[in-house]
């Protein structure tokens, strides 16, 4: 079974064989939760990492985009 190393903690994680990039894994020691972001080597990091990317993402809409015809899109 393939395993990584839990960057909290430092605590091996088994990986099923199975799984593919972008799974998520939780950490048996320490109750992370990991995402899988290399399959060779194993390579896991803190899936809350990637939640506040996602967060920031959502930061501008439609509604914050400046598309007036001045030539310069912005956002507020």
């Amino acid at each position: 079974m393939p395993q990584g190393t839990c960057p909290e903690c430092k605590a091996t994680v088994h990986v099923d064989e199975d799984a593919d990039k972008g799974d998520t894994i939780e950490c048996d020691e320490c109750g992370a939760v990991l995402r899988l972001v290399g399959l060779d080597p194993i390579e896991l990091d803190l899936e809350s990492d990637y939640e506040d990317d996602e967060e920031d993402d959502d930061d501008y809409d439609d509604d914050d985009y400046d598309d007036d015809d001045d030539g310069r899109d912005r956002y507020y």
